[in-house]
């Protein structure tokens, strides 16, 4: 006879798993928590447009258009952030709400996984971790989120914690699930999970042989799956890291002023990581956990072998994501050294200590994406400028329109396109560097039907989705014409700017000033390289000019209407009340626009 599930009983199981923790200190444990995932839900609102960098953006455009799933080399976490944007896709909501649905789920998963291991488990430490893992070591990649590793880490937690916990032999299958995401979400987590689990090996934690024999088979599993499925990429990845007959890049460590490089570059972008393996080496020894030293050990400097001979420590988002192992190595035995009880007066300055660190890292993610959403501006003014050619595939000059936060990496085409289509399909334009047209010979390759996806791979414009992009047929066009301007004088006649300043700065500084011009003639304002035409200024106090001789920074459009951009302008060291005129340079001369803000110089 069947059984009868008593469904009161599966009520209350639900609501005991779902109930709240009866932690001490009650405000501390249950608000506190959320605070940070309130912060990075705002961020990742307020930052949508800037969260499709790099990969991000590739992987977004594949999906709406091919309208189902995009996974590259076997790495199936990748599929979790694009659930709910591709459902957007599928009801036909807006790009502006995919891509706005797209950067929320990735804090969404996360929060997911927050919410059952602090809730669900009662593992505080196990939650506190996974918000330690979107924060720390992690800036540039904020807005790359769909890093693999950022997915297998946060599952790799969840594992450990129902991994420490007692449970029956059936919850296996639940970690081996859990193995295989993690396994096959990035190559380096075959490290991090061997490190996990040597980490959790001790006497007191040793579990029954039969718990052990699954996750082993599963491991060695995933590593015949990844010898005989892996992809071009990461095959010759692996191949050239480790072939030392080729790759020389490990004979930087056994140059001793390497060292001071490296360690320059250790204390400046990863001081918490620093101090937290300190901490644990004092915690370990301290202990007499001889074993677990040398798994924490052992695995950091094996690692830090690993990076250091295949690249050169240097900031940038790539670099980033190739340290970000060492944020779990350090911080998971470091919070989970912590005991359960303790002294109240030291547990609750660790607690202030590492919630210090968390609000610290969200400022600098904060901070650090000025450039990001300066690069933003800078495509959407674009976009604007090129709209106004009319057509709807543009290259540009990165001599011309470099400001430094720029970024002209392979995505700009993508990205271009992705961030057009938000004012609607019909107006969808993408826009490439010179260099990329010219790459491998595609400005004769590329068909009149085609546009440049990434500059070493052409896409028909029948792969487009219609509903969120239509590209015009027909020739790549500048953005930066080399039309001589002939009739300067008249054309000058026609120009008016304005200035965007702030109304104070503080001396000596450097600083990006939007500016706009406007064209009121029919004849554009050509910006070509051998134009030699640049927006440049000078200061003026007390009717007196302080100086002639500042920065020039070229035109980064073509003026057909209406040009935004920024201009570079270098804050003098005279304090006081100063004029700011803006003028352009075409030939070395001015054109005598006059425009003029009022700033105070501080």
């Amino acid at each position: 006879m069947a059984k009868i599930v008593d469904a009161t009983e599966i009520r209350k199981g639900l609501r005991r798993f779902l109930r709240r923790p009866k932690y001490r200190y009650m405000v501390v444990n249950r608000i506190v928590p959320h605070i940070p995932w309130l912060v990075l839900f705002a961020l990742a609102a307020y930052l949508y447009k800037a969260r499709i960098f790099a990969d991000s953006g590739f992987y977004v455009s594949q999906f709406i258009n091919n309208q189902t799933f995009w996974i590259e080399c076997q790495r199936i976490v990748l599929g979790i952030s694009q659930i709910i944007p591709l459902v957007g896709v599928w009801i036909g909501l807006d790009i502006k709400y995919i891509l706005l649905l797209y950067s929320l789920s990735h804090v969404i998963f996360f929060y997911l996984l927050f919410l059952f291991v602090y809730y669900g488990l009662r593992d505080r430490r196990s939650g506190l971790l996974i918000i330690l893992m979107q924060t720390v070591g992690i800036m540039y990649s904020f807005f790359t989120p769909m890093f693999e590793l950022y997915y297998g880490v946060p599952l790799l937690i969840t594992f450990y914690a129902i991994w420490r916990l007692p449970f029956r032999f059936n919850v296996i299958f639940v970690l081996l699930i859990l193995e295989v995401l993690i396994l096959l979400s990035h190559p380096l987590a075959f490290m991090l999970f061997i490190f996990v689990m040597f980490y959790d090996y001790t006497k007191e934690t040793v579990k029954p042989f039969n718990y052990y024999l699954p996750v082993i088979l599963v491991f060695v599993g995933a590593i015949v799956f990844k010898y005989f499925i892996m992809c071009d990429y990461e095959s010759g990845k692996m191949a050239w890291q480790f072939n030392y007959t080729d790759n020389k890049q490990y004979l930087q460590l056994i140059t001793p002023s390497y060292y001071k490089i490296l360690g320059l570059f250790m204390l400046r972008y990863y001081s918490e990581v620093l101090i937290a393996f300190f901490l644990v080496v004092f915690m370990l020894v301290n202990r007499k956990q001889w074993f677990r030293l040398l798994v924490v050990a052992g695995t950091f400097f094996v690692y830090v072998f690993l990076v250091n001979s295949a690249y050169t420590a240097s900031p940038s988002r790539y670099m980033e994501q190739v340290m970000f192992p060492f944020v779990p190595i350090v911080f998971i035995p470091l919070i989970y050294g912590f005991p359960k009880e303790g002294r109240p007066g030291l547990l609750n300055i660790s607690i202030l200590l590492v919630s210090a660190l968390i609000a610290y890292r969200l400022a600098v993610i904060y901070y650090g994406s000025e450039i990001f959403m300066k690069r933003v501006a800078q495509m959407e003014q674009l976009i604007e400028a090129a709209r106004q050619k009319g057509g709807s595939k543009f290259i540009v000059s990165s001599k011309l329109i470099d400001h430094g936060y720029t970024q002209l990496n392979w995505s700009y085409p993508i990205e271009s396109m992705l961030l057009s289509a938000i004012d609607g399909n019909d107006i969808a334009i993408t826009i490439a560097p010179e260099d990329d047209l010219y790459f491998e010979n595609n400005n004769n390759k590329i068909a009149a039907d085609q546009f440049i996806f990434r500059r070493w791979e052409l896409k028909d414009h029948s792969w487009l989705n219609k509903r969120y992009f239509h590209l015009d047929i027909g020739p790549y066009r500048t953005i930066n014409d080399s039309t001589p301007n002939t009739n300067i004088s008249n054309t000058t006649n026609s120009l008016r700017i304005t200035i965007g300043s702030k109304k104070f700065y503080q001396a000596k500084d450097t600083v990006w000033i939007p500016v706009t011009i406007m064209n009121q003639g029919k004849t554009p304002l050509y910006s070509g390289i051998n134009n030699k035409v640049f927006l440049s200024y000078f200061w003026v106090a007390n009717n007196d000019v302080i100086n002639w001789e500042e920065i020039r920074t070229p035109l980064q459009a073509d003026v057909t209407g209406i040009l935004k951009q920024d201009i570079r302008v270098a804050i003098p060291e005279f304090k006081g009340r100063l004029q700011l005129k803006v003028d352009i340079i075409a030939n070395d001369k001015w054109l005598g626009l006059h425009s003029m803000e009022d700033v105070l110089v501080y």
